[in-house]
């Protein structure tokens, strides 16, 4: 069903953002819905030299965008589904999954070193946005010194290039929806490190009571492996109760009929690891999400979240 009026899409200013709204936009389109893009302005946003670990994480990127949706002033927001909080506010929900992008993250070398990973001499400093990256790095390589940027993608790679920093750790999917496979000089191997949450795929949200709507992006939007992926590690993270302020990594895939889910849990400083694999059944994605929660729980994770959360 075709709808009578231009649907008004909500999202971030960033490049990237606007990228993943373009793209958005341009797949409804195609299904013949007519789309009108509107920038809004986050907290997230707005406050880019503080680390996001010390000014919270609930809805850091997606609250304004909340807001709108619930006056009405937009009909739907796209959001990288890794900024979007596992429990959503009243009266907004999830309608769509995009097929998933690369989830890895990759190393961004300066432009004076010449090596990859490996080569990284002994005290190189690696920057990063995130706690999970970097309790991985220090969990790998205990003598990395690992110092926090932030800004959008142009930013830090200019703070990069301006720096005496070795690299830095981003998002490949995100390096390669702007067009900067170049800078890409190695993807993280999953063994060394696992992505955030959602990393590398869409979410597009409305307003709940709008069901027509909501059938409307799930039609023309909605990859189900994607969709059940994330609702595993979704349901992972929830169990956690983890965000930005925690070192928390997941990564789940379909694949001939089965789901796969591999998570983890670090200190902050790398010393503590757990981490382990479950699969089954793509149908019980959010319980197996939750059941690898609980076994790592057990294993450990659950004394290193106190911890954390005790400071």
């Amino acid at each position: 069903m075709k709808h009578s009026h231009t649907l008004v899409l909500g999202t971030r200013g960033s490049a990237l953002a606007l990228w993943q709204a373009r793209h958005v936009g341009a797949l409804l389109r195609t299904a013949g819905i007519s789309v009108q893009i509107v920038e809004v302005r986050t907290t997230g946003d707005r406050i880019t030299d503080v680390p996001l670990a010390k000014i919270g994480d609930k809805g850091l990127f997606t609250r304004e965008l909340d807001v709108a949706l619930l006056k009405g002033e937009i009909d739907l927001a796209v959001h990288s589904l890794k900024d979007l909080p596992t429990r959503l506010p009243d009266g907004i929900t999830l309608a769509a999954v995009s097929e998933r992008e690369e989830p890895w993250d990759a190393f961004v070398a300066h432009p004076s070193f010449i090596g990859h990973l490996d080569d990284l001499p002994e005290g190189a400093t690696i920057a990063t946005s995130s706690l999970r990256r970097q309790a991985q790095l220090l969990a790998w390589r205990p003598d990395l010194e690992v110092v926090p940027v932030r800004g959008n993608v142009d930013t830090r790679l200019r703070k990069l290039d301006e720096s005496a920093w070795h690299g830095m750790i981003l998002a490949a999917a995100g390096l390669r929806r702007l067009n900067m496979d170049s800078r890409i000089r190695q993807v993280v191997p999953a063994s060394i490190m696992l992505p955030a949450v959602g990393q590398g795929a869409l979410g597009i949200v409305c307003a709940q009571e709008n069901e027509e709507l909501r059938q409307q992006l799930h039609d023309a939007l909605d990859d189900t492996d994607t969709r059940v992926a994330v609702t595993s590690e979704r349901a992972f993270l929830r169990r956690l109760e983890g965000g930005c302020q925690v070192p928390i990594g997941a990564y789940a895939s379909v694949q001939s009929g089965r789901l796969s889910v591999e998570g983890m849990v670090a200190s902050l400083d790398g010393r503590m690891l757990v981490r382990d694999r479950i699969g089954g059944n793509p149908e019980n994605a959010a319980s197996l999400g939750n059941e690898l929660a609980e076994r790592l729980l057990k294993k450990g994770a659950a004394d290193i979240l106190r911890d954390i959360r005790s400071k």
